[in-house]
């Protein structure tokens, strides 16, 4: 009986070079942070638009006292003069990225305060939490997360094209 051998040498030049880009790209991970911060940033500021927390939860009303003591932007929940959506940042390195706002008030609206609870009539009145950068279980909004694993996928991807 007649018998038949092949040999097949693989090269593996290629796959070992791109693998090598492939570990780089996963070593420093700042572009892709930043894309997320830019990300996260737009979709909170979207948050301020449609008045709900990452979860989708609408933000509580404004009462009327609150509404009586505004100057302009009555109707508008986390509105006054826009500081709160407009200081929003974000600060990317090569593994993480922190997106929020340095304004001092910026967690009693994002955590609400009982009245009283910073001195003597400071708040004035309950603060309800209305979460603008997580959900009040401390999540990002299902559509953030999605997005975020995009934004790493594509990098890697990148990465080895």
């Amino acid at each position: 009986m007649a018998g038949v051998t092949i040999r097949v040498e693989f090269d593996d030049g290629e796959v070992r070079r791109t693998l090598d880009r492939l570990a780089a790209a996963g070593t420093d991970l700042t572009p892709a942070m930043r894309d997320i911060g830019e990300h996260l940033l737009n979709s909170t500021r979207e948050r301020f638009a449609s008045e709900t927390s990452p979860d989708g939860t609408p933000w509580a009303p404004l009462t009327e006292a609150t509404k009586a003591r505004k100057r302009r932007n009555r109707d508008k929940i986390l509105t006054r003069d826009g500081f709160l959506r407009g200081n929003l940042a974000y600060r990317a390195d090569a593994d993480s990225v922190e997106v929020g706002s340095p304004s001092i008030y910026a967690g009693t609206h994002q955590f609400g305060a009982p009245a009283g609870s910073f001195g003597s009539g400071i708040p004035w009145g309950d603060i309800p939490a209305r979460p603008f950068l997580v959900d009040a279980e401390g999540r990002l909004a299902a559509s953030d997360e999605a997005a975020i694993h995009e934004i790493i996928l594509d990098h890697l991807a990148d990465s080895i094209d």
